[in-house]
Parts: structure tokens; C-alpha cells; sequence
């Protein structure tokens, strides 16, 4: 009753601490290179601390998640999840029991009853019927690493083919963007990688990447500290990472990349255009920060410090308008109160100062997300792509059924 639980990064890694209110005592109870997502519960009667970390088993994705416990004093950890997927839990109010939710993007999720004491697996309870997904010749996301711009580190990404995918062809290619340092990116479950909805968009004829490179959670403090004060050069591992795909595998055209996100995606599909433009050819982006002084203060401070100076200019996508040479759709809702959208008009005032080609659309009544108008959305970027990327004449008038 006299401690505290806390998570801190001091050493380095996210880990377990506890401090006694009366003595002060800060007694450290796990260890190690591996980072601890969230404290579940604790058992009020035995002492042991339940808990999900990432990273701790080695030789395997450091995004999969797995549930630990691990007793008051810190000498017994004990991992109840050993199997090599990401695993999603549940535990009973008794802290008797848990629900395990295990898939990666690559396996279908299978439901797993399990003691709290052990893991012990006490029953199956369900499974994704992979008979079914093989019978609508569903292809599965596909896993693949590279190495960051520092020669070293390795991260981490998905790819989507479209299921009539032929080796023997070329294929352009379009990352779906997000660097920003607060959430990591590619999905590392299998509900995450299917909801993603990025099969779509390769149905269309498109290699579709999604990639975690150094500047964001769920590692070391160092891979996170690659984006203070430098958000905008986090795409250079994802280039790197597109490039190496392409020396592994003949069907990837690197003549043809394009790159689409919102929000801080948003931010990086404009930055692509603009910090790379003889490798990114086509953008979309919606509901992009485009220029760090221009957005709430709690995002850029914490990731770009204070007080504002040079850093601010010099990752601002306002400032690079006039490198802008591949085609860009940007979007914005009128009444986002997340992203501003001054920052946006800002962007397109410069453009066209610049006298730059490129293509706006607004929406006037929604938000950062445009949920009242998405199909009108995910079509115009579908065919943004389809015409300006494959180079094909797109669809406008059609039924999905």
C-alpha cells in the first residue's frame, strides 16, 4: 500500500520501478533491453506485477508484444505468452486466467484460454477460418526488415501484393507514411494488418509498403531520440528500406514510388515530394502539419523543444514548397481542430508562389478525418495513383459490391 509503480526510461529502456512513500526507496524490478508497453494489473495478495513488453525474446520482432508477471521484489519474472507472435491479452478480474489474442501479420489470430499462473494453454476458443481467407484468394500482408541509415539498426515494415500478383512483372510502389514519434506505424497483428486497409489499394496493381524507421516508440530511447528536434529526416530509412526491396526483388520499380498518409502522414507524403523528389513522384496527403509553428503546442514541443528557432524552419514542408517536381493531391477538413488547417493553406499559398502543378481539395464541414465523405476520399487518392503513378486512365463511375 506504501509503493508506487512507475515506468521510466532512464536506463535507457522503458522499465519497471517502484518507490516507498515512506522511506523514498526507488527500487528498480525488471532490467534489460527491452521496453515495457503497460502495467495490466497487480495481484493485492500475492504481490506479482502483470505486464505487457516488447523486445525481450530475442531473434524475433521487437514489436511483438508479450505478457509477463513478475513478483514485488523483482528477482522472478516469468513470461506467460512463449509463443513467437504478438500477443493481445485479457485478464480475468480474479487474475486467475487470461484471454490471448496471439497473431502476427502474416498468421491468422487463434483465441487462447490460459492460466495466469503459468501460461498454460487451457482451451482453444477460436480461430480465423484460413480455409476461408485461401478460398477468396486473400494475400496476407508480408513481413520484411532492413537496415537504417546508420549501417546498424535494423527496422522493421510490411508490403502488400495484389492477389493476382505476377513475379514476372514491374510493379510501382506506394508507401503508406507515418514517422510521426508518437505511435509506431505498421500494424503487428493480424486484425491490424487486414484493417489497415491497404489490400485495396494494391488490388489496384501496387507493391504497398509500411515502414517503422528510427524516431519512433516502442524501442530504445535512442532509436526514439533519432526524431527530437529532426522530425522531417525520418524518412531517409524508409527510402533506404524501399531501395533494398528493389535489390531483392526484381518485380519492385523504384522509377515508380509514391507515398500517401494524414496527419503527421500527411506531413511525410508532402516531405517525400519535397525532400526527395527524383525518388517519391506522386503524394497524397490529408490533413497533413505541414509546418511545426503552426499546429498545437503540445506536439512539436515535446518532439521539437522549445523555444521555436532554426529547427522549426528548416522541417517546415512551407519552406520547401519550390522543390516540388512529381504530382501532389493535398486534402484538408475546414474544421480540423488537431491539425489546423492554416498550415495547409499556408503550403498551397507557397506552391503557388512557386508557381508549382498541383491538385487541392477541401472539405469544408469535416474534421481531420473526413468521415462523413471517406468513399468520395479513398477514391479520388485510388485514382490519383492510377493515373498518375501506373499511369492508367482511372474509374469514377462504379459500384463496389
Amino acid at each position: 500500500a506504501n509503493n508506487i509503480l512507475f515506468l521510466s526510461e532512464k536506463s535507457g529502456w522503458r522499465q519497471l520501478y517502484s518507490v516507498n512513500l515512506e522511506t523514498r526507496q526507488v527500487d528498480r524490478l525488471t532490467a534489460g533491453d527491452y521496453y515495457i508497453n503497460e502495467i495490466v494489473d497487480v495481484d493485492p495478495s500475492s504481490g506479482d506485477i502483470f505486464f505487457l513488453a516488447s523486445g525481450k525474446e530475442k531473434n524475433r520482432n521487437p514489436y511483438f508484444q508479450h505478457f509477463y508477471k513478475v513478483n514485488s521484489k523483482g528477482d522472478k519474472l516469468t513470461l506467460l505468452t512463449p509463443e513467437n507472435l504478438n500477443h493481445a491479452i485479457s485478464l480475468s478480474p480474479d487474475r486467475k486466467y487470461f484471454v490471448d489474442n496471439m497473431s502476427s501479420p502474416e498468421q491468422p489470430t487463434t483465441t487462447m484460454l490460459r492460466s495466469a499462473k503459468s501460461g498454460e494453454i487451457i482451451k482453444e476458443l477460436a480461430t480465423v477460418n484460413k480455409e476461408r481467407l485461401t478460398e477468396l484468394n486473400y494475400p496476407l500482408a508480408q513481413m520484411f526488415t532492413a537496415i537504417a541509415g546508420d549501417s546498424v539498426t535494423v527496422i522493421y515494415g510490411l508490403m502488400w501484393k495484389p492477389s493476382n500478383f505476377d513475379p514476372r512483372k514491374k510493379y510501382p510502389v506506394i508507401e503508406h507514411a507515418y514517422t510521426g514519434p508518437s505511435q509506431n506505424s505498421p500494424p503487428k497483428d493480424f486484425a491490424g494488418a487486414v484493417n489497415k486497409g491497404l489490400q485495396s489499394l494494391a488490388e489496384l496493381g501496387f507493391i504497398v509498403v509500411n515502414i517503422d524507421g528510427r524516431g519512433s516508440p516502442g524501442r530504445s530511447k535512442s532509436f526514439h531520440n533519432y526524431s527530437y528536434r529532426n522530425m522531417g529526416n525520418n524518412l531517409e530509412d524508409h527510402v533506404l528500406a524501399i531501395k533494398q526491396l528493389a535489390n531483392k526483388y526484381s518485380w519492385i520499380d523504384t522509377d515508380r514510388v509514391g507515398i500517401m498518409g494524414g496527419s503527421a502522414g500527411g506531413y511525410d507524403a508532402v516531405r517525400g515530394l519535397l525532400a526527395y523528389p527524383d525518388f517519391y513522384k506522386v503524394g497524397v496527403a490529408n490533413s497533413g502539419n505541414h509546418d511545426h509553428r503552426l499546429t498545437k503546442n503540445s506536439y512539436p514541443e515535446k518532439f521539437m523543444g522549445w523555444p521555436v528557432d532554426s529547427a522549426y524552419y528548416k522541417f517546415s514542408n512551407i519552406t520547401m514548397a519550390k522543390n516540388l517536381k512529381g504530382k501532389l493531391l493535398i486534402a484538408c477538413g475546414g474544421l480540423d481542430d488537431n491539425v489546423y488547417p492554416i498550415a495547409t493553406f499556408r503550403l498551397v499559398e507557397e506552391l503557388i508562389k512557386a508557381g508549382k502543378d498541383f491538385d487541392f481539395l477541401f472539405f469544408p464541414s469535416q474534421g481531420h478525418v473526413y468521415t462523413k465523405y471517406d468513399g468520395y476520399f479513398f477514391k479520388k487518392r485510388w485514382n490519383y495513383f492510377v493515373e498518375h503513378l501506373a499511369g492508367q486512365t482511372p474509374l469514377w463511375e462504379y459500384e463496389i459490391k
